[in-house]
């Protein structure tokens, strides 16, 4: 029996991000609609066809797909940071608002639910895709770089569009120049405002710098232990998501030892972080650990029971270790969680061929094909080769 590879259904487990896609935004609206129209069970197209929304400030639209795309995919970390930036989108003053605590009544559970899913965002992908930050940004054009208000934008402003815009590293520098020209970080580190260690450390990490990452979310760790934030720029993010953030960090540096003992003690202070869970496990399968990575993938589905893609995860470990009739079951309780959640039922055809039960294996093949979007076109391929090759039903 065939091991199956979470890295073979990557699409199916962790949510390949738009990331590099938002030019498609730039076609009709008419033609958006058709084409997420034709995949209709795809997280993605919603995602990208809400985000044409928000560009033409249609907003009832967008927030109904974003939520079509989690209600879809759960895990879908770039729609849940789109709708956490959603209310100050539709709302700009919101920002000063909830600096100076006058947020409208009316407003008030908006902002609760976007810190929400901020949290939310980076809790499922410490590198969620930003991209969503540059929907309606317009880079200033600048003619006179000696004029006092161009010279104003470069040194306190300029970076925000980079970051937005996807121009990391030129993002950390700046950023870098901010913290030591205007709050002397070289000498009085402690001075350096939340937000620019945040964005600075999101910046590097996007540019694949995370030995310079690292540094800044261990410094904001070590402030939210201590309680020492004063932000006029609020982050909805508290220690043990700044610890979870390390975590990835050190996971994506290569320094393996230290992602797994911050992901453990990520989960000491959190047990319903699924995410931790499932990272924890990809490292014991990458090294081998494959019991280790059970236990994992065991604790993630009891600790997120209505989360399809970690009952997913568990009955694939399942069927790697030759337990098919447990992966059968967890099979079935992920695709009764969500209808149209497509992985599972590849992985049932794969346990219904293990028994030598093709009309059965047949079915699940041809009912992940129907649901399945286009782009897991290598899952897609492999499930319409087993299918061809099914003998003949009787």
């Amino acid at each position: 029996m065939r091991r199956i590879s979470l890295v073979l259904v990557g699409l199916c487990i962790a949510l390949t991000q738009a990331q590099g896609q938002l030019p498609i935004l730039k076609r009709d609206l008419k033609d958006l609609e058709a084409w997420a129209t034709a995949d209709t069970n795809d997280s993605q197209r919603k995602y990208l066809l809400a985000l044409a929304h928000w560009k033409r400030h249609e907003w009832r639209q967008t927030d109904s797909l974003l939520r079509a795309a989690i209600a879809l995919e759960p895990r879908f970390a770039a729609a849940y940071l789109a709708l956490a930036l959603l209310p100050q989108a539709r709302r700009p003053q919101l920002v000063d608002e909830e600096a100076r605590d006058r947020v409208p009544e009316s407003w008030k559970p908006a902002v609760k639910e976007a810190a929400e899913f901020y949290a939310r965002a980076f809790r499922t992908d410490p590198m969620v895709s930003l991209e969503v930050m540059g929907i309606d940004v317009e880079e200033p054009e600048i003619v006179d770089y000696t004029a006092p208000e161009t010279q104003v934008y470069l040194r306190y402003y300029a970076w925000a569009i980079d970051l937005a815009l996807g121009r990391y590293q030129s993002a950390q520098q700046r950023l870098t120049k901010l913290a030591q020209r205007e709050f002397n970080e070289p000498k009085h580190p402690e001075q350096v405002p939340d937000y620019i260690l945040l964005y600075r450390g999101l910046a590097a990490a996007h540019s694949g710098q995370y030995g310079l990452a690292i540094p800044d979310f261990r410094v904001l760790l070590e402030r939210s232990q201590k309680k020492l934030q004063s932000e006029v720029i609020r982050i909805p993010l508290g220690d043990n998501d700044y610890r979870f953030m390390l975590a990835a960090l050190h996971h994506l540096a290569g320094n393996r030892d230290s992602a797994i003992a911050l992901y453990q003690e990520s989960l000491e202070h959190d047990l319903g972080l699924v995410m931790a869970h499932s990272y924890l496990a990809s490292i014991y399968e990458q090294s081998g650990r494959d019991s280790a990575a059970l236990v994992e993938r065991q604790r993630a589905a009891e600790v997120s029971g209505d989360d399809p893609a970690a009952l997913f995860e568990l009955a694939v470990s399942l069927f790697n270790a030759g337990k098919v009739r447990e992966c059968v079951e967890q099979s079935y309780h992920a695709a009764s969680l969500n209808p149209h959640y497509a992985p599972p039922h590849y992985l049932l055809g794969r346990a219904a061929e293990a028994f030598s039960q093709s009309d059965m294996a047949r079915e699940e093949y041809a009912r992940f094909l129907s649901l399945a979007p286009l782009r897991m076109a290598d899952l897609r391929g492999d499930a319409q080769q087993r299918l061809d090759k099914l003998p003949a039903p009787k």
